[in-house]
């Protein structure tokens, strides 16, 4: 009882705040009681004043909107959560990125994940990132089982051979399990040798449920050198937030053979 008469008093305070700067318009509360009628019009506040008012060009109103939702994340935080739901949330402002990070848990790392992953323009990635591994660590479980790379292939374009070209398309095809009843955010990377330039591929980044897996590939154009005719593959595994790798895997690959016409007699 008493943690709710405080938390009254801390919503009279809030909202009479916010009427000071005229943000509601005045009406009657009826037969609403006066904790549900605060507690709305801060929710609203949130939703309609504060919430657009993190993008804004003034830096003084990003200041005291961050601060609003610094100060109350029990209204802010679902607030927040709402807004990157939406489907006219492609564009998605890392200050809402930044304090979802700040306010979350790991409940928070997959929409956040599938939503910078599917964005055309991942600017500011080192606060996504930054924020993902935040709320990762905040109820990380240590001492489980690591996870496991349990199929790794690479597969060339036979349309390459066929064409006789020294410009190989290389799919990486992996599988990764885990055995932890409790879920891992991992990042992999992949580096093929032997190669005209060595091809560091981009890291691509996975949320792994608790006891699932995933599947996934990677895709690029190797330049072949005339003096092997294989190439060498590292595959490693880190946890994000981790310097020290989970996996390194190596395969060392033959180029398909080159088709060549048949000898007519």
């Amino acid at each position: 009882m008493e943690g709710r008469t405080l938390n009254y008093f801390r919503i009279l305070l809030f909202s009479t705040l916010i009427f000071s700067g005229g943000l509601f318009s005045t009406g009657q509360i009826g037969s609403t009681s006066a904790f549900a009628f605060f507690e709305n019009q801060a929710q609203y506040a949130f939703k309609h004043r504060w919430l657009p008012m993190l993008g804004d060009a003034s830096p003084e109103k990003r200041f005291q909107a961050m601060r609003a939702f610094l100060t109350y994340p029990e209204w802010g935080l679902p607030v927040l959560r709402s807004s990157i739901m939406i489907p006219e949330s492609e564009n998605v402002s890392w200050q809402i990125v930044m304090l979802i990070g700040m306010l979350g848990d790991s409940s928070d790392v997959q929409p956040l994940l599938k939503i910078w992953l599917e964005s055309e323009n991942n600017k500011r990635s080192s606060v996504w990132l930054g924020a993902m591994q935040r709320l990762y660590w905040k109820n990380r479980v240590s001492g489980e089982a690591a996870p496991k790379l349990t199929n790794l292939s690479v597969k060339f374009d036979e349309k390459d051979s066929a064409n006789q070209s020294d410009v190989k398309t290389a799919s990486i095809l992996f599988r990764i399990d885990n055995p932890s009843p409790a879920p891992r955010f991992i990042r992999v990377s992949a580096h093929f040798w032997k190669t005209r330039i060595k091809e560091n591929l981009p890291e691509k980044y996975f949320w792994l449920p608790a006891g699932g897996r995933i599947e996934s590939s990677m895709q690029t154009k190797l330049l072949v050198v005339d003096h092997t005719n294989d190439t060498r593959l590292d595959f490693r595994i880190w946890e994000v937030g981790l310097s020290d790798q989970l996996l390194h895997q190596t395969l060392t690959i033959p180029f398909p053979e080159e088709s060549t016409s048949p000898v007519s007699n």
